[in-house]
């Protein structure tokens, strides 16, 4: 059951709202990292163009979408244990450890291999704790997506990225802080106006470029996380039939009956980063017709990675003050 009188409660909000917390002060934490300690890493793997470059660890798939089309040798992640078989010398490995020691094996390989390394990690990480710090990007917490943040400022001091500003990203992050954060209230947040059409309905998520959809991924797991029921974000050509199948909603229906439409069910969410703006103008057409009521979180200001960020940024706080207002029974 969704109570959105919860989303406006002071008293939930101050005992409840640990992830709102957090969500709001990413941009705080991107721009308290050092660029001096940025700088430094970067020049210390400086003057050595690396065969490739090999992405393990949490948000990896975020560094080669935003990177792989522009970096001059091949980008690539690595999902199993160990590194590549052909992975050495001439190989640049970035690990995004975090704080997850697990990752501990694929860092000694890489040392035994004599690959440059780069980890990401918090300074409390045991992984320090086995090679030093020279090898070692250190962060404020244990934030994946500020990790892989940083990672790319890295590849794009070393001419191995696209260009990145971390400061106008931290901007970006704390302007969609601003506006979704808690002390707007309902008729004024768009978050939270996103986490009532999203109560009680299975979200359908899309996203049109590479980037949008990974965003819409990213959402629809963050809604699985807290609510503890189904989100479903895939391509257009696969939610489409999900989305024909619902019968239109007849108009002269009583909507407290049983039997109402079962269009009402589902939910279409639309990530525009600007990519692709047209793309979803069908899957939205089709959805309206049948009485499927259609959202679109839109940012088209920025580079792409900015964009990415303030799509998802968005998502996230729908996410979080949808799972604050369901009680689960």
């Amino acid at each position: 059951m969704f109570d959105d009188s919860l989303l406006d409660d002071p008293v939930i909000l101050g005992t409840r709202g640990a992830r709102l917390e957090q969500l709001a002060r990413v941009g705080a934490r991107l721009r308290y990292q050092q660029p001096e300690d940025v700088a430094v890493v970067a020049a210390g793997l400086d003057g050595v163009r690396p065969r490739s470059v090999v992405v393990i660890g949490a948000e990896a798939r975020l560094i080669r979408a935003v990177a792989e089309s522009v970096c001059p040798v091949p980008l690539v992640t690595w999902q199993s244990a160990g590194l590549p078989n052909w992975a050495g010398p001439l190989d640049l490995i970035i690990v995004l450890a975090g704080a997850d020691s697990r990752l501990l094996p694929s860092c000694l390989e890489a040392l035994r291999r004599g690959s440059l390394l780069l980890v990401v990690a918090p300074q409390e990480s045991s992984l320090l704790d086995q090679f030093g710090p020279a090898a070692a990007l250190l962060t404020r917490d244990n934030d994946p997506f500020v990790a892989a943040l940083l990672a790319l400022k890295v590849l794009d001091l070393l001419g191995l990225g696209p260009s990145l500003d971390l400061g106008e990203l931290a901007d970006a992050l704390d302007q969609v802080s601003e506006i979704c954060g808690p002390r707007h209230s309902l008729a004024d947040n768009p978050a939270k106006n996103l986490a009532c059409a999203l109560a009680e309905v299975v979200p359908l998520l899309w996203g049109g470029s590479v980037l949008a959809a990974r965003a819409s991924r990213r959402v629809a797991e963050a809604v699985r996380d807290a609510t503890g029921l189904p989100a479903l974000a895939a391509d257009d050509w696969a939610l489409m039939p999900l989305i024909e199948s619902a019968q239109p909603r007849d108009l002269f229906a009583d909507p407290f009956e049983d039997d109402h439409s079962a269009s009402a069910g589902h939910c279409v969410l639309i990530l525009d980063d600007g990519e692709y703006p047209l793309q979803g103008v069908d899957l939205a057409e089709v959805a309206s017709a049948r009485g499927i009521r259609v959202e679109t979180i839109r940012c088209v200001d920025g580079g792409p990675v900015m964009r990415y960020a303030a799509i998802l940024q968005h998502g996230l706080f729908a996410a979080a003050y949808l799972g604050l207002a369901t009680i689960k029974e």
